[in-house]
């Protein structure tokens, strides 16, 4: 295998007449996980950084480049100067694997060396990139495998509707059970827009069937019976056949038309280092870049606020989008843009963030109303929270003063409250006024969004009327 490796240094002058600072070497090793191997012409990139600010670029210490890389482990050394180390900052080794001008694989954890107790060796595993299962020559290729479907494959069809003219599906299944779905009730008031509901998550094989199911952001159909290659057949809620000659039938042509997704609620881990975020999908495992375009510098300034590890992950919520966008290098790949940030959770990792809570049946503490933090509320008081019932279709809330009832709806994610009674107590401040925002709140609900153990009341115009953590089943 030949090897060309070009290193970039910085220079120091030992003495006024010159003569070189000696320069020492961060030697170690990378890898993936992903049983593929890369085209033979692969190139391995391994880059020495000053990764102290996170508001400033990253400084670029030494690299080396591996041309013709070929399958992992990669063994590399960079150079650098040791007279550019200083003890009170921060060093770390970013690798990526390259095919052309198409990044394959990257680092997406932080990975430490030279100073606050890290040494000069490091190994390294890389994550596959988010577009790469779309764009690798070698993953594009159809795959055989649950129950005979050739993916990675797009499925298209327009079932029934019950008061509607129909549901069109566009639905993007991979070979790494993460999927994309788009569906758009036909012929309803308001247009495509107001009438199209996105989806993602991952997809799975029913243990002794000939189905497979979805699982995902939101309240998709989740069985579908695996009639072909190339088709799929919706199940009844009880995953039966439904015996019908309606359409229930997704059919694809082979091939991949991937479907942008826009303004689904998500929660994941990001990670901000050097000028660059990136964002794991807690549902899918992906990671994608983040688009600096939207709402990204709320989200920003949350993460510098509430993480101070550079380079740490913190858990998010956030209003995004899945879109194509120009990479910092190579083609156009998948990014999330920030439709709208949420909010942080410190402490808190996708674990327990991959299954939602229902909307009925449990107990939601209220965290935020009308932007503002529900805290300090008087010794001995109730904790806010709310409270719908699915069996008579009734909530029940409080701040924890009077307590709030009444009926509500839901429907396509769309959520009303109807006239809501209450006690009349005199309450002591906040509480008073907290009442008032939680009133109003449930008045201008117009719809709500679930993502693990988090939900938000939106109003009219999309803005965010109130924000719960779901803290255990009632």
């Amino acid at each position: 295998m030949f090897y060309s490796r070009f290193l970039v240094m910085v220079l120091a002058f030992a003495f006024p007449f010159g003569g070189m600072a000696a320069a020492d070497t961060v030697t170690g090793s990378a890898t993936f996980r992903e049983r593929i191997m890369p085209p033979a012409d692969a190139r391995f990139v391994a880059i020495l950084s000053d990764i102290s600010r996170a508001d400033v670029a990253a400084v670029e210490l030494g690299r080396i480049e591996i041309e013709n890389a070929g399958g992992p482990p990669y063994a590399f050394e960079i150079q650098y100067d040791r007279s550019e180390i200083q003890p009170n900052h921060s060093y770390a080794v970013r690798a990526t694997l390259w095919a052309g001008d198409r990044m394959m694989f990257t680092t997406d954890t932080v990975a430490p060396v030279l100073t606050r107790g890290a040494s000069d060796e490091v190994n390294i595993t890389m994550v596959r990139v988010a577009s790469e299962a779309q764009s690798n020559p070698v993953a594009v290729q159809p795959q055989i495998g649950a129950h005979g479907l050739q993916l990675p494959a797009t499925f298209v069809g327009t079932l029934p509707c019950a008061d509607c003219e129909g549901i069109s599906y566009h639905l993007d299944l991979w070979p790494d059970q993460g999927y994309h779905l788009r569906r758009e009730w036909l012929g309803e008031a308001g247009g495509a827009s107001a009438n199209t509901q996105d989806d993602i998550g991952f997809w799975y094989l029913e243990v002794g069937t000939n189905a497979i199911a979805l699982a995902g952001v939101t309240d998709t159909p989740a069985q579908w019976e695996v009639k072909a290659p190339n088709k799929i057949r919706q199940l009844d809620m009880d995953r039966n056949a439904i015996v019908s000659d309606l359409p229930y039938d997704l059919t694809s042509n082979g091939g991949l038309d991937e479907t942008d997704i826009e303004k689904v609620f998500i929660g994941g881990m990001m990670t901000y280092m050097a000028d660059a975020a990136v964002f794991e999908e807690c549902r899918t495992g992906r990671i994608y870049p983040v688009v600096m375009d939207g709402d990204y510098l709320a989200l920003e300034q949350a993460y510098l606020t509430d993480q101070a590890a550079v380079g740490a992950s913190l858990y998010v919520n956030v209003e995004g989008s899945f879109l194509m966008r120009p990479a910092m290098e190579g083609e156009d790949q998948r990014s999330l843009v920030v439709n709208q940030f949420v909010r942080t959770r410190p402490g808190i990792t996708c674990e327990r963030q991959r299954a939602d809570a229902s909307l009925t049946n449990t107990y939601w503490k209220i965290d935020v109303l009308a932007v503002e933090d529900v805290v300090g509320l008087p010794s001995g008081g109730r904790e806010a929270h709310v409270i719908l019932r699915e069996n008579d279709g009734r909530f029940s809330t409080t701040v924890g003063c009077n307590g709030m009832s009444g009926e509500f709806t839901q429907r396509h994610g769309m959520l009303k409250f109807g006239r809501t009674a209450a006690t009349m107590m005199a309450c002591p401040p906040p509480l008073g006024d907290l009442e008032q925002s939680l009133a109003q709140a449930l008045e201008a609900t117009q719809c709500y969004r679930i993502n693990g153990e988090t939900l938000v009341f939106y109003g009219e115009r999309d803005e965010v009327l109130a924000l719960m953590t779901a803290v255990y089943l009632y």
